[in-house]
C-alpha cells in the first residue's frame, strides 16, 4: 500500500481535515485518507489498489476523467466546483445533507512517475448559507467569496509536503503540545501579520484574544485526554476569534487534529479569515431590519427593541416611553392623488420622524400602513410629549397638499404618548395598547395633535 511505502510524505495529508486521494494515469487508487474514510465508509483496504471508477463509475465520464487524465502529460490543475460538480465523491454527513464538495486535482511527482493529488473540500455550509442570502437578497451572494481550494504540489521529499502547506490559501499553524509553533504557512503570515519567523517557537496564544487565551489551556488538555481526531468544532470547525499584530481582532473558522510524529504529538490548525462572510451577514441583517418603502426601521426590528428595552428598563428602573403615529386621513389621500403619491407621502412623513430622533437608542420605526412608532427608553412622559409636538410639528412643516383630510389642507399627524417604569409582572403590551390608546384619543378630539391616554402609566 503507497501509505506504507511513503508514510513520511502522507503523514499530513491523512490527518487534515479535508479529503486527499492520490490517482495514477489509469486511475489507479494510490492513497486515500482517513478524511475520506469518514466521509464515505469506504476503507483505504477497499479502494487503494483499484481503479477509482470500480466504487464511483460517473467518474469515468468525459466530464471527469476527460479533464484529469491530461493532467499526467503535463496538463494544468484542474477544479471541479460547487456550482457544476458538487457530488464528485457522493457523502452524506451527520445531520443528513447531501456533502456540497469543491474538489482541487493538481500533477505531482512521486518515484519520478507522475501522479495526480485529488484535494475535496467540504464547503456545503458555505454553498447553503449562500443560497439562503440569494433568498434574502439577489445580489448578496455577488459579495460572498468562495473559498478557494489548495493546490499544492506533493513532492518526493520534505519539500514537497512543505509546498502543499505554503502553497495553500487557508492559514495552517502547527503546535506541540507545550502550546508552541513549529510550523506558520505563508497563508497564516498574510493573515496574522507576523512573518513565520516571529511566530515559530512562540506560544500560540499570542495568535488569541481574551476570553480564549485564558482558555487555551484547557482545550490542549482535553484534547489530550479524549484522543478524538477532532476535538473542537465539527468536521468544518468553530468560529472563534484571532488577534492580528497590529492589534485588531478578526473573526476566524478554525479547524483542529492531532498527529504523531514518532513519539512527538502535534496539532494542526487549519483556520480562515471569515472577516467579509460577517460583514455580508451583518448587512443580509441589516436590511432584514428595514422597511422596504421608507427605509427606517421595520416592525420586526422595533419588536426585538421593544423587548430589548423592557428588559433593560426593568433592570435601571427607569421609565420607557413610546409614541405611536398616524396619518390622518391617510386613506383619502391615496384615493385623491393615487397610490404612487401616497408612496411618496409615506417617505417623505417617515424621514420626517427619523430626523426628529436623535438620541443612540431611541429608535424610530414603520408599524405598518400608515402607522409609525418611536421607542424612547430612559424617557419620561414629559419628555415624550415634548418629543412628540416637535414630530407633530415637523411633519405639518412638510406642506404637503391634502385637500381631503379633515384635518388641515396638508399632510398632518396624530399621536399618541405613554410611558411606564418596567416590573417584572408586567408586559412590553401594556405600554404598547396605552398609547394606542393615546392615539385614538388624538383621533377623536380632532386629529393633528399630542394625547396621553387617561389610563396613561406614567411613573
Amino acid at each position: 500500500m503507497l501509505i506504507n511505502a511513503f508514510p513520511q510524505m502522507f503523514l499530513l495529508l491523512d490527518t487534515m481535515p479535508m479529503g486527499v486521494l492520490v490517482l495514477a494515469p489509469d486511475l489507479t487508487v494510490l492513497f486515500w485518507n482517513s478524511m475520506l474514510t469518514e466521509w464515505t465508509g469506504v476503507h483505504r483496504e477497499q479502494i487503494v489498489g483499484r481503479p477509482l471508477t470500480d466504487l464511483y463509475p460517473d467518474l469515468g465520464a468525459a466530464r471527469f476523467a476527460g479533464r484529469v487524465l491530461p493532467i499526467f502529460e503535463g496538463g494544468p490543475p484542474v477544479i471541479f466546483s460547487p456550482q457544476l460538480h458538487p457530488h464528485l465523491i457522493p457523502s452524506v454527513r451527520a445531520d443528513g445533507k447531501k456533502r456540497i464538495q469543491q474538489t482541487t486535482v493538481t500533477p505531482i511527482t512521486i518515484n519520478n512517475a507522475s501522479c495526480a493529488l485529488a484535494s475535496i473540500q467540504d464547503v456545503t455550509d458555505l454553498v447553503l448559507t449562500a443560497r439562503e442570502s440569494r433568498r434574502l437578497h439577489q445580489q448578496a451572494t455577488k459579495e460572498l467569496e468562495q473559498r478557494k481550494s489548495i493546490e499544492s504540489a506533493l513532492q518526493e521529499s520534505s519539500e514537497k509536503l512543505r509546498s502543499i502547506v505554503d502553497t495553500a490559501v487557508e492559514a495552517i499553524l502547527v503546535i506541540n503540545t507545550d502550546q508552541l509553533v513549529e510550523e506558520f504557512n505563508p497563508a497564516a503570515e498574510q493573515i496574522f501579520g507576523y512573518l513565520a519567523d516571529e511566530i515559530i517557537g512562540k506560544n500560540v496564544k499570542m495568535l488569541m484574544p481574551e476570553p480564549y487565551t485564558s482558555e487555551h489551556d484547557s482545550y490542549v488538555q482535553r484534547f489530550l485526554q479524549t484522543g478524538q481526531a477532532r476535538i473542537i468544532g465539527s468536521d468544518n470547525g468553530i468560529e472563534m476569534t484571532g488577534l492580528r499584530k497590529d492589534g485588531t481582532i478578526f473573526p476566524m473558522r478554525l479547524g483542529i487534529s492531532k498527529m504523531h510524529v514518532g513519539n512527538k504529538v502535534l496539532f494542526t490548525g487549519i483556520l480562515n479569515d471569515i472577516t467579509e462572510q460577517k460583514r455580508l451577514e451583518q448587512q443580509l441583517r441589516n436590511m432584514a431590519m428595514k422597511d422596504g418603502l421608507t427605509g427606517i426601521n421595520n416592525r420586526r426590528s422595533f419588536d426585538e427593541a421593544l423587548a430589548r428595552e423592557w428588559r433593560r428598563m426593568q433592570r435601571e428602573c427607569a421609565e420607557l416611553s413610546i409614541i405611536f403615529i398616524d396619518i390622518d386621513f391617510f386613506k383619502h389621500y391615496n384615493d385623491t392623488y393615487g397610490h404612487q403619491e401616497g408612496d411618496s407621502c409615506l417617505k417623505a412623513v417617515a424621514a420626517a420622524i427619523d430626523r426628529s430622533v436623535h438620541r443612540p437608542g431611541d429608535l424610530a420605526a414603520r408599524y405598518g400602513g400608515e402607522e409609525f412608532v418611536v421607542l424612547l427608553p430612559a424617557t419620561g412622559i414629559n419628555a415624550a410629549v415634548e418629543l412628540a409636538e416637535r414630530i407633530r410639528q415637523t411633519v405639518e412643516e412638510l406642506s404637503i397638499p391634502h385637500t381631503a383630510s379633515g384635518a388641515a389642507p396638508h399632510v398632518t399627524i396624530s399621536l399618541g404618548v405613554a410611558s411606564i417604569v418596567p416590573d417584572h409582572g408586567g408586559k412590553p403590551e401594556m405600554l404598547l395598547n396605552c398609547a394606542d390608546q393615546g392615539l385614538y384619543a388624538a383621533k377623536a378630539s380632532g386629529r393633528n395633535r399630542v394625547k396621553i391616554a387617561k389610563e396613561a402609566l406614567a411613573a
